[in-house]
């Protein structure tokens, strides 16, 4: 049969839904992959033409969103996320890792073609050569900051950057540049490599260089829309496009609409082709969308992901009879991927896993009192011990050493916030100028409004804070919040925007983009996107402490759009409106400037709404 959709599969959470941004098959089984927003690489084995995917594991591989899933030899996957490079098996066990800072996310990597070694760099321009098999780091160079696109070979690393740049470096020479050329005014969206050929995403058109000679393009493909990811294999290259669709082009012919077909998966209203790939077989293609849906199409009713050739590790493993001469699975070599499934299923899998059924592993086990687990009876195999009282009813303590030592140490159980601190001075001047002498508590919970009112418990009540005559600076919040994470004092005008702010910044899509625009060469003093990235880098780095959005605010305030939109409270605090109209106005004016600006710096990610959030961006003016 002719290429036709054969399946899509849907793995949301009642209507919610994960975005996918990358997919791949493996060469040497049936299996593929997936990896979204929320961090999680799933694995599914094809079924029926029509039906939905059999899931085979699905674990949260990062704390955010996958870029890149590359299938490895002996059953291993390597995974890239904004904030770490992994190895890990199918079953999610973790070999390798290695972590970035916070303001510097990985925006591009590539694996070597025996899955030895891979190449990553982030968003500032540092590049990093990894051995996957050792786990160490072979080289460090400064490489074009922003390289979104990334190829990485034995021989030559290429690197497409988002000013419109094309570069080859040499591995083997300490990562210097040995070609670089221009493909164009805007980014580099995507480039593959097959056959000493480098496939470049350029306007309206597929540029095709020569590896070894850069200067001018061997070739261009013109496309009917706009291209923004690209797979290229032995007879065919696939071209996704901004409009919806995905062409190809047989490689083989020299024409530059030869062979040209298209395959349309029928997207959502506001969804948008996320992640491309083709099998290895090239009879099966994978594309992905920003509402979570994997479209599969291929070429015949039974198709094959897998070359069919098996896979190279067997060469030289002994045999286990039991198995009827397939490979011996007590080789710690051999992974349980190559363990063949009976031909005629008439029920799912065991493996397979409903959406309901998933949950997010690694959460830390409540911190139970030494009091408790001293002096713990077993009976029946089940532990009995008396309640210590040492916190109230769903209060139990998390965080730090420090956190844990000033509770384990409170005599009689804390029954109240001095006896949790211990008689600690709440202000960091007296702790410098008294010690650990106690002081009065300047933290009280707000009074109720009435003597009857149902008011919450005193433990849960709103703290209302007195400052020193040093501020706010002076008082000491870890006694209140034993987290990383921090807050915005609410004392300066504007205050509103607060909440609206730490959404923001918990965007993980924007908050590496204002990161990235911070970092980089913009002049305008009072440019929204820099002083962003600032207020971003200020809460991530703070641990916990009080972080402020005044220089932010001071800057809205000097927008000539801002007072026109009546965004700005008067001397008194007051504002016109409700203030859940005033922050819905708020968003959009500060995503409608950040995209604005950050097409000035011609940053990849210029359309800021369509990509972060996945809904068409559209400005009117009445």
């Amino acid at each position: 049969m002719d290429w036709g959709e054969f399946t899509q599969n849907w793995d949301g959470d009642g209507d919610v839904a994960w975005p996918l941004l990358a997919v791949a098959a493996r060469a040497d089984s049936e299996l593929v992959y997936t990896g979204d927003g929320s961090g999680r690489v799933t694995t599914y084995t094809l079924g029926a033409a029509g039906a939905a995917l059999d899931r085979v594991s699905s674990v949260r591989c990062a704390q955010s969103a996958v870029r890149r899933v590359q299938p490895l030899p002996r059953g291993r996957v390597f995974v890239q996320s904004d904030d770490a490079v992994q190895v890990a098996t199918d079953g999610g066990r973790r070999q390798r890792r290695w972590a970035t800072t916070p303001n510097d996310a990985f925006v591009g990597a590539g694996v070597d073609g025996d899955g030895r070694s891979a190449f990553v760099c982030t968003a500032a321009g540092a590049g990093t050569l990894l051995d996957l098999e050792a786990g160490a780091v072979v080289r460090r160079a400064g490489v074009e900051p922003a390289a979104g696109a990334v190829h990485y070979s034995g021989g030559a690393v290429v690197l497409g950057t988002g000013d419109g740049m094309l570069a080859v470096r040499d591995p083997r020479a300490a990562l210097r540049v040995v070609q670089a050329a221009t493909v164009g005014a805007g980014p580099v969206l995507d480039l593959a490599v097959h056959a000493q050929r480098v496939y470049v995403c350029a306007a309206q058109a597929v540029r095709v260089y020569d590896v070894r000679k850069l200067a001018q393009p061997a070739r261009v493909v013109t496309c009917e829309g706009q291209p923004t990811r690209l797979w290229a294999g032995a007879a065919d290259l696939w071209v996704a496009c901004e409009e919806g669709f995905v062409e190809t082009r047989t490689l083989a012919s020299e024409g530059a609409d030869a062979g040209a077909a298209f395959v349309e998966p029928a997207l959502g209203e506001y969804a948008f082709i996320s992640a491309l790939a083709a099998a290895p077989s090239e009879r099966v293609a994978l594309v992905a969308d920003t509402e979570g849906v994997l479209h599969v199409w291929a070429d015949s009713e039974e198709p094959r992901l897998s070359t069919g050739r098996g896979p190279e590790i067997l060469d030289g493993l002994d045999l286990d009879s039991d198995f009827g001469g397939g490979p011996a699975f007590d080789d710690e070599r051999v992974s349980l991927a190559y363990a063949g499934t009976p031909a005629d299923l008439s029920a799912p899998l065991l493996s397979r896993m409903d959406a309901a059924a998933l949950c997010d592993v690694g959460r830390p086990v409540n911190y139970v009192d030494a009091a408790v687990s001293g002096a713990l009876k077993t009976l029946g195999g089940v532990g009995y011990a008396a309640n210590p009282r040492a916190a109230r009813r769903n209060q139990q303590p998390f965080g730090g050493p420090d956190w844990r030592r000033r509770w384990h140490g409170g005599a009689g159980g804390a029954r109240d916030d001095r006896e949790l601190t211990q008689g600690r001075p709440k202000f960091l001047s007296q702790q410098r100028r008294h010690g650990s002498r106690p002081a009065a508590d300047r933290a009280e919970p707000a009074e109720p409004s009435s003597a009857n009112s149902s008011a919450p418990p005193k433990h849960l009540q709103q703290m209302r804070i007195e400052y020193s005559r040093f501020g706010v600076e002076d008082f000491d919040f870890s006694l209140y919040n034993a987290t990383a994470w921090s807050g915005l004092e609410g004392n300066v005008r504007n205050a509103y925007a607060n909440a609206l702010l730490q959404l923001l910044f918990f965007s993980g899509e924007l908050r590496q983009l204002a990161l990235a625009h911070c970092a980089g060469a913009c002049a305008d003093a009072l440019c929204l996107s820099c002083q962003l990235g600032l207020l971003f880098r200020m809460l991530a780095t703070a641990q916990g402490a009080s972080c402020h959005a005044s220089q932010l605010l001071q800057v809205l305030a000097q927008r000539p759009e801002a007072a026109a939109l009546g965004l700005l409270e008067d001397a008194h605090g007051h504002v016109v409106g409700a203030y859940a109209v005033l922050a819905r106005r708020l968003l959009r004016f500060v995503l409608e400037q950040a995209t604005v600006e950050c097409r000035r710096l011609q940053q990849p990610d210029a359309r800021l709404v369509e990509r972060v959030f996945g809904a068409a961006q559209q400005t009117t003016t009445l």
